[in-house]
């Protein structure tokens, strides 16, 4: 039998198999990819971390809708809206006396808006001397369903205090159209403590209102029977009242009062409900908002100029009937931005403005007083300083030559060698009003001609400029000025000096003859 000759080096011999045994083979353990794994794990964080940040915003969404207000801006507006479109009931009322008295009941309420919670109650533009005045306003401007008193007025407020501040301004205008519309109405502001405390340091909650406390509607307010404490007092706890009383006081007069009346004039239930109760309520709220969205939007406006009186924030005078008639006279927002105690929406006496038209015919029958008026020149001076800085803003942009203040002093020593240099042999250098100029970019486009203009060249020429030869006119004197180089120093500076007030101003101190102390034009 021939012997196996043994296997080679390193080479791994299986056992020889026996008939009738079975042999386990070991398979070999493979490690887990720790990376895969980590990259696995990173993955379902994510997810985890995305849905837990998802189920957060819709949890604050809704915990952020002002459920109330959405009621009364947009849902119940719509769905009378939609009844309508379905054909189901006129636009307008079908019957006479529902149509007189809805449009009668749209100024009664409008005018208890912008009169008592705008004017009286938000800018203090005038005075009640009738508590009956205070509670027309309270009670009828609920009816338009944009909140109570102390809520609405201290958010105009902050309006007006923080004017296109991206974090106070409640209408805030950058966040767009219907944000400043109904998207202030609708969703809760994220900063609630801010507005609280604004709220309550505007319009204090000192004192409670008894729940059937009314005050008393005979009482005259007069500097005779009643101290500017006491007025205040009793507007603090009307205020408070309202407050307490709003959803009741906005189902009273935007729904039962429509309803009855109606009904009386022999009219439906759902008519009184729709006409003057629900579209009247929606037309209100559109006049009073349109106010800080479309008075706004500087692509609104049609006429020039929009900003009269300041133009460092978003309000706009929209010269527009249409957009008057919409907001009700009150589109002049940026003359209101200016003199919000006005109670005047414009200076114009032929602005449609009901809004006046009402408190002026209050304080003609005597339950008001103190109508605050700007004065004429405030208003004058204010619009010439808009338009000042307008024109600054042009002339800014415009090349207006070196300022005389900033120009090198030339003695006719240093002048004469400039002019005789065989490097300045091309180039024409003509004295007007001690000034030295450098016309030789514009020689070639004399009226006269260049012989002309070089029969002046190193010499004064100002009485051929003023009229000898030919009387330039001011369109000359600024070209010339764009090609100034220097001042002559003859010794006598009263000329130039004058011309130096009269073009960048006065000048600083005593010895303000001296060139070094001249303003700027900029300065100036």
């Amino acid at each position: 039998m021939a012997q196996q000759s043994p296997p080679p080096l390193g080479v791994r011999v299986s056992p020889p198999r026996i008939a009738g045994t079975t042999h386990k083979v070991q398979r070999r353990k493979v490690k887990n990819d720790t990376t895969s794994s980590q990259i696995i794990n990173h993955a379902s964080h994510l997810k985890n971390t995305h849905m837990n940040e998802m189920r957060k915003r819709k949890r604050d969404f809704f915990n952020r809708i002002n459920y109330g207000y959405a009621l009364t801006v947009a849902v119940i507006p719509a769905l009378a809206v939609l009844y309508l479109l379905q054909g189901k009931e006129p636009i307008i009322p079908s019957k006479t006396s529902t149509l007189y008295f809805t449009i009668a009941y749209f100024h009664f309420t409008l005018l208890s808006f912008t009169s008592g919670y705008h004017r009286y109650f938000a800018h203090n533009s005038f005075k009640a001397r009738c508590s009956f005045v205070q509670y027309y306003f309270a009670i009828f401007g609920s009816s338009i369903g944009l909140g109570s008193i102390r809520w609405w007025a201290s958010l105009h407020r902050a309006h007006h205090h923080f004017t296109d501040d991206t974090e106070r301004d409640p209408y805030l205008i950058k966040r767009g159209f219907i944000w400043a519309h109904w998207g202030w109405l609708i969703k809760k502001p994220k900063i609630v403590t801010f507005y609280t405390e604004f709220m309550e340091q505007e319009f204090p909650k000192k004192t409670e209102a008894p729940v059937n406390e009314a005050l008393d509607n005979d009482l005259v307010y007069t500097q005779g029977n009643m101290t500017r404490n006491d007025y205040d007092e009793n507007i603090q706890r009307l205020l408070v009242w309202q407050e307490k009383y709003y959803y009741p006081l906005h189902f009273l007069t935007t729904w039962v009062i429509p309803i009855a009346v109606t009904m009386m004039l022999g009219d439906s239930f759902a008519h009184g409900l729709l006409y003057p109760g629900v579209l009247r309520m929606f037309a209100c709220q559109q006049a009073l908002l349109s106010t800080e969205s479309v008075c706004h939007l500087k692509s609104i406006h049609v006429s020039i100029p929009s900003q009269p009186f300041n133009d460092k924030n978003s309000s706009q005078n929209c010269h527009n009937p249409l957009v008057t008639l919409l907001t009700y006279g009150q589109g002049y927002q940026n003359y209101h931005h200016e003199f919000p105690h006005d109670y005047r929406s414009t200076a114009s006496p032929l602005a449609f403005d009901p809004t006046k038209w009402f408190i002026w015919t209050l304080d003609k029958l005597g339950v008001v007083e103190e109508l605050c008026r700007t004065p004429a020149d405030l208003i004058t001076q204010l619009r010439i300083q808009q338009q000042q800085q307008v024109i600054n803003r042009m002339k800014s942009q415009l090349n207006w030559g070196t300022p005389i203040s900033k120009l090198p002093k030339i003695t006719p020593t240093d002048f004469k060698r400039i002019i005789a240099s065989s490097s300045n042999k091309d180039r024409i250098y003509i004295v007007i009003q001690n000034i030295i100029h450098d016309i030789t970019p514009f020689m070639d486009q004399h009226p006269g001609g260049v012989p002309l203009l070089k029969a002046s060249h190193g010499k004064d020429a100002t009485k051929a400029f003023y009229g000898g030869v030919y009387g330039h006119l001011t369109a000359a004197v600024n070209l010339l000025a764009t090609m100034r180089i220097g001042v002559l120093d003859v010794g006598n500076e009263e000329e130039v000096w004058r011309r130096v007030v009269r073009e960048e101003g006065d000048v600083d101190g005593s010895s303000g003859r001296q060139m070094q102390l001249y303003r700027t034009a900029e300065a100036a």
